[in-house]
């Protein structure tokens, strides 16, 4: 498995279990990484199976760059000390209302 699928991974697991500023992240990854073919399975294939899996790459692509500036947003929430986890599962959101777009408006996100 590679990194980034388990990094997402974990972040999904992270986003179910209330960390809800993670929202974006997890969702990117049921929608789209979660379906990433599995390599060591190419020859059992066909080729409509192949163009598929083929396409799935391409989203995940285009999304790429959307994750990163949404780790980079909230990674500087944490540098700033608007976000703290307290405990396991627990955390405090001292960010304004317009700046929990994650919670607040999810589709212009994905629009972006």
């Amino acid at each position: 498995m590679n990194q980034i699928y388990k990094s997402n991974l974990l972040l999904y697991d992270d986003y179910c279990r209330g960390y809800s500023f993670l929202r974006y992240l997890g969702l990117n990854y049921v929608t789209g990484i979660d379906n990433l073919p599995k390599l060591q399975q190419k020859e059992k294939w066909n080729k409509n199976e192949f163009d598929g899996k083929r396409e799935i790459l391409k989203n995940i692509k285009k999304f790429k760059p959307k994750m990163v500036n949404e780790a980079r947003r909230l990674l500087s929430f944490f540098q700033n000390g608007l976000l703290r986890i307290t405990v396991e599962n627990e955390y405090n959101d001292y960010r304004t209302e317009e700046e929990k777009i994650e919670l607040k408006n999810i589709e212009k996100m994905f629009n972006d």
